[in-house]
């Protein structure tokens, strides 16, 4: 279970990843195991990202926590700052994805629902973003399915 209750005007510039997760996963009124189905992370993975243990994750990742939580854009920017990401001007993805995060903050999400519908969250932002050419997000509950999401266009690139 996450462990803070700070506000984030106590947490220090420099706080972690971890605190500041915590803080928006309160925020939101969402456990750790909702906040996971909801971005489509397992939880191994997702206590991994909290604990610092795990230092290389994708902007894709990063934005599913952040759509999933309601950020603003400047909490998302911040928020993937502390992983050491940013969204890049000259990447038509990174575009379209802090729109999503401008949507995502606006709009009403229901987490008292069921698994399932949780798990549903993210749909319209893969819509979105195949729409406009793009690959869905990361979807580790499709991984064995084929379908992972990905940052480039028309999905992810198979090896040689």
């Amino acid at each position: 279970m996450f462990c803070t209750t700070r506000e984030p005007y106590e947490l220090s510039p420099t706080a972690s990843f971890g605190l500041y997760l915590d803080f928006y996963t309160r925020r939101a009124g969402l456990t750790e195991n909702k906040l996971a189905v909801c971005a489509r992370i397992n939880q191994p993975t997702l206590n991994k990202m909290r604990n610092n243990r795990k230092h290389s994750m994708s902007v894709d990742t990063l934005v599913c926590l952040c759509l999933v939580l309601g950020l603003t854009e400047e909490e998302a920017r911040d928020l993937m700052a502390r992983k050491e990401r940013a969204f890049s001007p000259a990447d038509p993805r990174h575009t379209a994805l802090l729109e999503l995060i401008r949507v995502y903050a606006e709009k009403e999400i229901n987490y008292t629902a069921d698994r399932i519908t949780l798990s549903t969250i993210l749909e319209d932002a893969d819509t979105y973003l195949i729409k406009r050419g793009f690959g869905p997000l990361p979807n580790c509950n499709l991984q064995g399915e084929g379908r992972t999401g990905g940052s480039r266009k028309g999905g992810r690139r198979t090896g040689k």
